[in-house]
């Protein structure tokens, strides 16, 4: 997983590491966005070990987009990137550092299992690539890259047309996108369908208490600052953005994805991180061949309750 750790950010390790016998988890790097960078490494490294996934090493990576200036999500997040919470105080064992840079440990991870390797990719793309420009043959190495970003016929969370991770590094977005690396997407279009609520939340408050989950516990005080944050941008319901790109790996059932041509603007300040679909009523062959898989339907309540389910952690991790 590649990971900008905020409060969504937090809860897709949590979902993947409760997805623990379908994901073989072997390992997480993070790249500033939701936060700089030591914070989201920091917060990272604090949520592995509160599901006690110490085992599993975190790399560092990119501080800053490759041209342009970190923007970084305090209002949504909270200044530290998981609200209120201070992330030394959720375990006495973070997961440990890499000693090399994120871009190094995903090359190296796809030049040992070759075709095996999968992404999720939460933040914005930076790690990825660099690690593109690094090692170009990564490309024909990746199983897939599953990115949550973009927004392909819904308005942009950041700028008028702009998701934040692309909005972010639209530069790196572009590599990645046109590098030929088999990418689903997990756009706007679907993530802001799927939300939690105040009814959800205390339901998930309810059933962390009656399980003794203090990950359960954790997942419901984050989404509580979340959920704060969206209502003061008066939206109902906290969008569950980063959870769902994990949940449609393992259930691809919840959702419907349709082959795309994408491109990302990248030159206009006005539309940077746009994504560009060729959707014209043309015959098919003049249409450019698609480059990713996205997700444009979705099972709106089934997928929040699956990923709801999935935030009280892994079974006998964090009971008390």
């Amino acid at each position: 997983m590649d990971v900008d750790t905020g409060i969504d950010d937090a809860l897709a390790l949590i979902v993947a590491a409760t997805l623990g016998e379908q994901f073989d988890l072997l390992a997480v790097t993070t790249v500033a966005g939701n936060a700089d960078l030591a914070a989201v490494t920091r917060n990272t490294r604090a949520v592995l070990g509160l599901l006690n996934r110490s085992d599993i090493s975190v790399a560092a990576g990119a501080a800053t987009p490759l041209l342009r200036p970190l923007r970084t999500a305090p209002h949504i997040h909270g200044p530290g990137g998981l609200g209120t919470i201070d992330p030394d105080a959720l375990t006495p064992r973070p997961a440990a550092l890499y000693p090399e840079s994120a871009a190094e440990v995903i090359a190296r991870l796809a030049r040992t299992r070759p075709g095996e390797i999968t992404i999720i990719a939460t933040g914005p793309l930076t790690n990825l690539a660099l690690a593109l420009r690094m090692d170009p043959p990564l490309a024909s190495r990746l199983a897939e890259i599953v990115i949550m970003g973009g927004a392909i016929t819904v308005p942009g969370n950041a700028s008028p047309v702009a998701e934040a991770n692309f909005l972010t590094d639209p530069e790196a977005a572009r590599i990645v996108l046109s590098s030929g690396i088999p990418v689903t997407l997990v756009p706007l279009d679907v993530t802001e369908r799927v939300r939690i609520d105040r009814t959800g939340l205390d339901n998930l408050r309810q059933r962390a208490h009656q399980r003794g989950s203090t990950v359960g516990r954790f997942a419901a005080d984050v989404l509580a600052f979340y959920l704060r944050a969206y209502e003061q941008h008066r939206q109902a319901g906290a969008a569950l953005h980063d959870p769902l790109a994990v949940a449609l790996l393992a259930r691809p059932d919840l959702g419907t994805a349709d082959p795309l041509h994408v491109q990302i603007a990248v030159a206009d300040p006005l539309t940077a991180g746009q994504c560009i679909v060729d959707r014209r009523p043309i015959p098919p062959e003049q249409i450019l061949p698609s480059n990713v898989r996205c997700y444009l339907q979705v099972a709106a309540e089934a997928a929040r309750d699956f990923i709801l389910d999935l935030l009280l952690g892994p079974p006998g991790v964090g009971n008390a």
